[in-house]
Protein backbone atom coordinates (compact mmCIF):
# COMPACT_ATOMS: atom_id res chain seq x y z
CA UNK A 1 0.00 0.00 0.00
CA UNK A 2 3.11 2.35 0.97
CA UNK A 3 4.06 1.65 -3.15
CA UNK A 4 0.64 2.70 -4.78
CA UNK A 5 0.53 6.25 -2.08
CA UNK A 6 3.79 7.41 -3.33
CA UNK A 7 2.60 7.13 -6.73
CA UNK A 8 0.00 8.91 -6.01
CA UNK A 9 2.30 11.61 -4.00
CA UNK A 10 3.64 12.30 -7.73
CA UNK A 11 0.47 13.08 -9.06
CA UNK A 12 -1.72 16.30 -9.02
CA UNK A 13 -4.84 17.12 -6.85
CA UNK A 14 -7.09 16.12 -9.29
CA UNK A 15 -5.38 13.47 -10.41
CA UNK A 16 -4.74 12.42 -6.89
CA UNK A 17 -8.43 12.50 -6.12
CA UNK A 18 -9.69 10.43 -8.81
CA UNK A 19 -6.99 7.71 -8.05
CA UNK A 20 -8.39 7.39 -4.28
CA UNK A 21 -11.92 7.34 -5.86
CA UNK A 22 -10.96 4.62 -8.36
CA UNK A 23 -8.95 2.48 -5.12
CA UNK A 24 -11.58 2.62 -2.73
CA UNK A 25 -13.78 1.58 -5.34
CA UNK A 26 -11.44 -1.19 -5.99
CA UNK A 27 -11.05 -2.38 -2.25
CA UNK A 28 -15.24 -1.93 -2.16
CA UNK A 29 -14.99 -4.58 -5.45
CA UNK A 30 -12.60 -6.73 -3.57
CA UNK A 31 -14.00 -6.80 -0.06
CA UNK A 32 -17.62 -7.89 -1.52
CA UNK A 33 -16.02 -11.35 -2.34
CA UNK A 34 -17.78 -13.85 -5.27
CA UNK A 35 -20.79 -13.26 -6.71
CA UNK A 36 -23.81 -14.89 -5.33
CA UNK A 37 -26.82 -17.04 -7.34
CA UNK A 38 -29.98 -16.70 -7.63
CA UNK A 39 -31.76 -17.59 -4.22
CA UNK A 40 -32.74 -21.09 -4.72
CA UNK A 41 -30.76 -21.75 -8.21
CA UNK A 42 -28.95 -24.89 -8.17
CA UNK A 43 -27.75 -25.14 -11.50
CA UNK A 44 -28.82 -26.11 -15.19
CA UNK A 45 -29.00 -27.97 -17.86
CA UNK A 46 -25.44 -28.36 -19.74
CA UNK A 47 -26.54 -31.18 -22.31
CA UNK A 48 -29.92 -32.54 -23.49
CA UNK A 49 -30.44 -35.12 -25.88
CA UNK A 50 -33.76 -36.27 -27.25
CA UNK A 51 -36.82 -35.34 -24.81
CA UNK A 52 -36.99 -34.12 -21.52
CA UNK A 53 -39.11 -32.37 -18.73
CA UNK A 54 -38.74 -30.18 -15.97
CA UNK A 55 -41.42 -30.60 -13.27
CA UNK A 56 -41.86 -26.87 -11.22
CA UNK A 57 -44.43 -26.36 -8.95
CA UNK A 58 -46.81 -29.18 -10.46
CA UNK A 59 -46.08 -27.37 -14.29
CA UNK A 60 -43.94 -29.22 -17.03
CA UNK A 61 -41.51 -27.43 -18.75
CA UNK A 62 -39.61 -28.87 -22.10
CA UNK A 63 -35.88 -29.22 -20.77
CA UNK A 64 -33.74 -27.28 -22.71
CA UNK A 65 -29.63 -26.67 -22.64
CA UNK A 66 -28.93 -24.15 -20.46
CA UNK A 67 -32.28 -23.93 -18.39
CA UNK A 68 -31.97 -23.00 -15.19
CA UNK A 69 -32.60 -25.30 -12.32
CA UNK A 70 -34.25 -24.90 -9.01
CA UNK A 71 -34.00 -26.34 -5.31
CA UNK A 72 -37.58 -28.83 -5.79
CA UNK A 73 -37.41 -28.90 -9.38
CA UNK A 74 -37.53 -32.81 -10.89
CA UNK A 75 -35.95 -33.45 -13.96
CA UNK A 76 -37.21 -36.42 -16.20
CA UNK A 77 -35.92 -38.03 -19.22
CA UNK A 78 -38.08 -39.89 -21.98
CA UNK A 79 -37.28 -43.16 -23.84
CA UNK A 80 -33.32 -42.51 -25.52
CA UNK A 81 -33.15 -39.57 -23.79
CA UNK A 82 -30.46 -38.04 -21.71
CA UNK A 83 -29.90 -35.01 -19.82
CA UNK A 84 -26.65 -33.46 -18.60
CA UNK A 85 -26.78 -31.34 -15.32
CA UNK A 86 -24.07 -28.92 -13.85
CA UNK A 87 -24.72 -27.66 -10.45
CA UNK A 88 -23.63 -24.62 -9.25
CA UNK A 89 -20.60 -26.35 -7.22
CA UNK A 90 -19.47 -27.86 -10.26
CA UNK A 91 -21.36 -31.23 -9.27
CA UNK A 92 -22.28 -32.98 -12.30
CA UNK A 93 -25.58 -34.92 -13.01
CA UNK A 94 -26.02 -37.49 -16.18
CA UNK A 95 -29.61 -38.70 -16.09
CA UNK A 96 -30.41 -42.12 -18.39
CA UNK A 97 -33.52 -42.43 -20.49
CA UNK A 98 -36.34 -43.16 -18.57
CA UNK A 99 -34.87 -40.86 -15.21
CA UNK A 100 -37.06 -39.22 -12.44
CA UNK A 101 -34.47 -37.06 -9.99
CA UNK A 102 -35.31 -34.31 -8.09
CA UNK A 103 -32.95 -31.48 -6.92
CA UNK A 104 -34.41 -31.62 -2.83
CA UNK A 105 -32.11 -29.63 -1.41
CA UNK A 106 -29.03 -27.18 -2.61
CA UNK A 107 -26.79 -24.71 -0.97
CA UNK A 108 -23.74 -23.25 -1.79
CA UNK A 109 -22.14 -20.44 -0.16
CA UNK A 110 -18.93 -21.84 1.55
CA UNK A 111 -17.80 -18.56 2.74
CA UNK A 112 -21.02 -17.93 4.83
CA UNK A 113 -20.09 -22.27 5.88
CA UNK A 114 -23.96 -22.84 3.58
CA UNK A 115 -23.27 -25.99 1.89
CA UNK A 116 -26.20 -29.08 1.17
CA UNK A 117 -26.82 -31.30 -1.63
CA UNK A 118 -29.82 -33.32 -1.77
CA UNK A 119 -31.04 -35.69 -4.30
CA UNK A 120 -33.79 -37.96 -4.98
CA UNK A 121 -33.33 -41.02 -7.58
CA UNK A 122 -36.84 -41.81 -8.07
CA UNK A 123 -36.40 -44.07 -10.89
CA UNK A 124 -33.93 -45.01 -14.03
CA UNK A 125 -30.50 -44.24 -13.56
CA UNK A 126 -27.63 -41.48 -13.57
CA UNK A 127 -23.87 -40.61 -13.05
CA UNK A 128 -22.61 -38.42 -10.47
CA UNK A 129 -19.26 -36.68 -10.07
CA UNK A 130 -18.85 -34.67 -7.46
CA UNK A 131 -18.37 -30.94 -6.99
CA UNK A 132 -17.00 -28.82 -4.11
CA UNK A 133 -20.13 -29.11 -1.63
CA UNK A 134 -18.14 -32.63 -1.49
CA UNK A 135 -15.03 -32.11 -1.10
CA UNK A 136 -15.35 -29.86 1.65
CA UNK A 137 -18.37 -31.22 3.52
CA UNK A 138 -18.96 -34.92 2.10
CA UNK A 139 -21.38 -35.04 5.08
CA UNK A 140 -23.80 -32.63 3.62
CA UNK A 141 -24.28 -34.45 -0.03
CA UNK A 142 -27.22 -37.05 0.40
CA UNK A 143 -28.94 -39.11 -2.63
CA UNK A 144 -31.51 -40.95 -1.70
CA UNK A 145 -33.39 -44.21 -3.68
CA UNK A 146 -36.63 -45.59 -2.93
CA UNK A 147 -34.64 -48.43 -1.62
CA UNK A 148 -31.49 -46.54 -0.07
CA UNK A 149 -29.24 -43.24 1.04
CA UNK A 150 -25.85 -43.36 -0.49
CA UNK A 151 -22.98 -41.75 1.55
CA UNK A 152 -20.58 -39.79 -0.70
CA UNK A 153 -16.83 -40.59 -0.14
CA UNK A 154 -15.63 -40.67 -3.43
CA UNK A 155 -15.74 -38.94 -6.53
CA UNK A 156 -17.76 -40.61 -8.84
CA UNK A 157 -20.68 -42.90 -9.48
CA UNK A 158 -23.50 -44.95 -11.28
CA UNK A 159 -26.93 -45.82 -9.45
CA UNK A 160 -30.06 -47.25 -11.35
CA UNK A 161 -33.05 -47.84 -9.76
CA UNK A 162 -35.44 -50.32 -11.27
CA UNK A 163 -39.08 -50.31 -11.30
CA UNK A 164 -40.15 -53.45 -9.37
Amino acid sequence: MTYCLKIIDQLNPSENLMHLFMLLILGIVLHTGTVYAEPGVAGFIKTAEGSGQIVRSGDALPARTGDILYVEDIVMTSDQSTIGIMLEDDTVLSLGPNSRLELSDFAFAPQEEKLSLAIRLLKGSFAYMSGVIARLAPEKVHIETPDAVIAVHGTRFLVKVVEQ
